[in-house]
């Protein structure tokens, strides 16, 4: 049983551009709103370690015969000690006889695809191009988030940047001005990457400081926390005129669990999956919409798949026997 291995520098040297990870997200979405996928909620275990987890995400896209498992973990922390605070890998198994195909370094498609999909959802919401993205927060999924938005909004033109430090906002904005045309801006006050400003994407660790303030959105932005509950006040949910999210119960159950106070002015989320689908409209003129993305199994076996074919044809990755 001969099993191919992708380490991360594999995955990369074979990855599609990123307007093609973008279209293998929106299959993905489209496929499961047709219910042609299985996707369960992610199960996990919660070591001692605060705010630690380790989940198991399966998932079978019968329309893109894609079958396989993600096992993430995230250990806050672990930088200090020179180690990563998240790491996954992503097992594909062959779709005919059910045996494990390959094994790739997870991460990578982790943060590509959780951008794509904020990016896939804006996209059948906004009225209209947008010109500006506000991040909070610019770590890995804060530099994804950018490089993917610019890719399918190429209108783009203004990014205002906030983050925990003064100096992780410059050092961001001077590295990813060279990236693109955009006028990149690290601001002091969270507010200034909310206020009129067209896409907002969050990517903050659990803590006790919330800066997305809802009274700060603009009418017909988009809110996309892909920290799903650290990073906005209690007052967002009222303020939003709209939720989806890619597992509505999943995501009212985390807004239940760990905001509950702020549970009570949660809307009803749509399905992006739904809307891409065409079965539900999420576009509205000037209303403020929140996109919670909750990260689905169905876009990182898809993407994966796509990742594990092209290594095939070009030989790439170790090969190896697992009875051997």
């Amino acid at each position: 049983m001969k099993i191919r291995l992708l380490s991360e520098k594999d995955v990369r040297s074979v990855s599609p551009a990123l307007p093609e990870i973008v279209a293998l997200v929106e299959q993905a979405y489209r496929l499961d709103g047709e219910g042609r996928a299985e996707v369960p909620t992610k199960i996990g275990v919660h070591p001692e370690r605060a705010n630690t987890f380790l989940h198991a995400m399966p998932a079978w896209v019968g329309g893109a015969r894609a079958l396989g498992m993600k096992w993430v973990s995230y250990f806050p922390g672990n930088l200090a000690h020179g180690q990563p605070d998240s790491t996954g890998i992503i097992i594909l198994n062959d779709p005919d006889i059910g045996l494990p195909c390959c094994i790739m370094e997870g991460m990578y498609v982790t943060f590509i695809r959780t951008a794509a999909c904020g990016a896939v959802a804006a996209k059948h919401v906004l009225q209209r191009p947008p010109r500006s993205l506000g991040l909070i927060g610019c770590g890995g999924l804060g530099l994804w988030s950018l490089r993917v938005m610019a890719a399918v909004f190429p209108t783009i033109e203004q990014v205002l940047v906030s983050s925990r430090t003064a100096g992780s906002r410059e050092r961001f904005c001077a590295d990813m001005s060279k990236e693109g045309r955009w006028r990149m801006t690290p601001v002091d006050d969270p507010v200034e990457a909310l206020r009129n400003v067209d896409i907002v994407v969050s990517s903050v660790p659990p803590g006790d400081v919330r800066p997305v303030d809802g009274r700060a959105l603009a009418p017909g932005s988009v809110f996309i926390p892909l920290d799903l509950v650290n990073s906005w006040q209690d007052n967002v949910l009222t303020e939003v005129d709209q939720v989806a999210a890619d597992n509505p119960a999943h995501f009212v159950a985390q807004v239940k669990g760990r905001r509950a106070a702020a549970a009570a002015g949660l809307k009803p989320p749509m399905s992006i999956q739904d809307a891409v689908a065409g079965k539900t409209n999420l576009a509205s003129s000037g209303a403020r919409t929140m996109i919670a993305v909750c990260g689905i199994a169905s876009t990182d076996v898809v993407v994966g798949w796509e990742i594990y074919r092209r290594a095939c044809s070009a030989h790439v990755g170790l090969e190896f026997d697992m009875q051997g």
